[in-house]
């Protein structure tokens, strides 16, 4: 019985309600996982008083270094591989305090399972109270943990002192859940137990994104209802290479002037991003939205004509799947688990990262075969409800739980 299971959650940042953006993810599944009947208790890394929101019980850090913070560093420095304490000696106390509040709500609570979102911290943290507390710990790999692209600097491996200590924790844990095949290849080369590696693909609501989802009204609130419309939302990083569209639309305009790119998400590059908008003489076709809450983002899918997400590096790819879901071709590059979810010619294109004419090509072409936008996104929804529904994965991990508790 899923209700007789109570776990640990260990995400250091995962928001309280479905409208925080940050780790938004992690509460979708966390939030389904409580509505099955498992008591739910996440330990975020921030100093808060124990609540509970939406059936899910929260847990913060003790405010204060206390005494026991020391034994806990003398009790786990076997666990650290000698070149990891090469680093700030405040981590080294973050961790332990951490962990020793994991291993206070296990005991308080009789908890049967850890479950860490990222290999670290999280993962570690579940690591150091492992020993201890002598349950089942399950770590998932979200990408910056696991996954690397040295051009741009992405992820946390490229430092050696925390790539031992996540070949650490992967080889420690239980069970490791990875949402698409690339992050899975990566695991396996640091995994001595392949078996433990299991693939679950991510998933989203069905309901909540779906293509009868009215976008006319923003549509009109842009001032865009005659348009053809580009939609991306990411993070205004390097990793996910917004430039790299935005090169692609004065390829775009030579041949179409009635083509809108809308530009979603914020970020340290966004004023760089504006800047290259304007060099290019773009200005009155782009549309820069800031962030997008989670309550309004279906609508910027159902708004749009096709989704373009033009990544460097993408463990999965969320917005890839929510677009499809909604009914939305989607362009992407061939990257990560991008490549899992769209299939060249049926439900959007894959193109080569780093490539601004092909993806105005790709653009092009759907605004010259209207009927082809239609057919695959259909292709996409059906796609979608096939094989990344959010109830499948939580009957994927309610089931691993289940096997590791024998």
């Amino acid at each position: 019985m899923t209700d007789s299971l109570s776990i640990a959650v260990i995400a250091t940042q995962v928001g309280k309600t479905p409208k925080d953006i940050t780790y938004s993810f992690v509460f979708d599944e966390i939030y389904r996982l409580a509505k099955r009947g498992l008591r739910i208790h996440v330990i975020r890394q921030v100093v808060e008083k124990d609540l509970i929101s939406y059936g899910i019980y929260y847990h913060g850090i003790k405010d204060s270094i206390y005494p026991a913070v020391f034994k806990e560093i003398l009790k786990n420095i076997g666990l650290y591989p000698l070149i990891s304490l090469a680093r700030s000696p405040r981590g080294l106390l973050y961790e332990n305090l951490y962990s020793l509040r994991v291993k206070e709500i296990v005991k308080m609570y009789n908890i049967d399972l850890v479950h860490a979102h990222f290999a670290y911290p999280a993962g570690f943290i579940g690591l150091l109270a492992k020993k201890e507390i002598k349950k089942p710990l399950v770590v998932t790999l979200h990408g910056y943990d696991i996954l690397v692209e040295p051009t741009v600097r992405y992820g946390i491996r490229l430092k050696k002192r925390y790539d031992v200590i996540i070949r650490r924790v992967l080889n420690y844990a239980d069970a490791i859940i990875v949402a698409s095949k690339a992050v899975y290849n990566e695991a396996s080369k640091l995994c001595k137990v392949k078996r433990k590696i299991h693939i679950i693909p991510n998933g989203v609501d069905t309901k909540r994104f779906n293509p009868n989802i009215d976008g006319s009204i923003l549509r009109k609130k842009l001032n865009i209802e005659d348009k053809f419309v580009v939609f991306t939302a990411k993070y205004h990083r390097p990793p996910y290479g917004i430039e790299y569209l935005i090169s692609s639309i004065p390829i775009v305009l030579k041949k179409r002037k009635d083509v809108i790119f809308v530009i979603g998400g914020d970020g340290p590059l966004r004023p760089c991003f504006e800047r290259l908008v304007l060099k290019l003489g773009v200005k009155n076709n782009v549309i820069f939205t800031g962030m997008i809450s989670r309550e309004y983002m279906p609508y910027y899918y159902a708004m749009s004509d096709v989704v373009v997400i033009p990544s460097l590096q993408e463990a999965w790819g969320l917005i890839v799947t929510e677009a499809m879901a909604t009914g939305k071709p989607v362009i992407g590059t061939k990257v990560g688990g991008i490549v899992d979810q769209i299939i060249d010619g049926y439900n959007g294109f894959l193109v080569p990262p780093r490539d601004p004419k092909a993806i105005a090509d790709k653009i092009l072409w759907f605004i010259e075969n209207p009927k082809e936008v239609k057919r695959m996104g259909l292709n996409a929804r059906r796609f979608v409800e096939k094989n990344f529904d959010i109830k499948r994965r939580i009957d994927n991990i309610i089931k691993l739980y289940k096997k590791l508790l024998g």
